[in-house]
């Protein structure tokens, strides 16, 4: 006969909590040449449903330059951006330089909405084509290519900007 304890109010509580911030930590060790080793842990933020809303948020912007919200692409500066942000997923543990930093556009509070909750230490930006989980040292945490967003078509930023002054006449 097998026991099985049963679920206390206390343990159903600390199940659901556990949900609230899915994140994961991968650690490898890389054996190099000289026989010392390397080790390193992946965090992982993202989910395979908050990648899901990520893509279904951006979707509704995929006919708009560049697959933007309108008001983002005068404040990104495609022009401006590092090659990498713009063409592929930004690896984990990169470190933004300062120079780059301006180049980050904080997610709006709707994108926030679907995101897993962030740790007190980390912050959801827009890095190019990637939505990305930053800490307080600038390090990616997590990263998630945009699939929609296309810097490959050039569009005249200063027409857009035009297009939204007159809008808002």
């Amino acid at each position: 006969m097998t026991f099985l304890p049963a679920l206390t109010p206390a343990t159903c509580i600390l199940v659901a909590s556990a949900s609230a911030q899915v994140t994961t930590q991968e650690k490898t060790t890389k054996e190099n040449a000289d026989g010392s080793t390397q080790q390193t842990t992946t965090t992982t933020t993202f989910t395979p449903e908050s990648r899901t809303k990520v893509t279904e948020y951006f979707n509704t912007y995929k006919t708009n330059p560049y697959g933007l919200p309108p008001e983002w692409v005068p404040r990104m500066k495609i022009k401006e951006l590092p090659p990498a942000w713009r063409t592929s997923q930004i690896p984990t543990g990169t470190v933004i330089t300062q120079e780059h930093r301006t180049r980050l556009l904080e997610a709006p509070p709707e994108l926030v909405k679907v995101l897993p909750a962030s740790r007190p230490d980390t912050r959801y930006y827009v890095a190019g084509g990637n939505v990305v989980a930053i800490d307080q040292n600038y390090k990616v945490v997590d990263s998630l290519r945009i699939p929609s967003v296309k810097f490959d078509v050039e569009v005249d930023d200063d027409k857009i900007e035009i297009k939204k002054e007159k809008k808002d006449d």
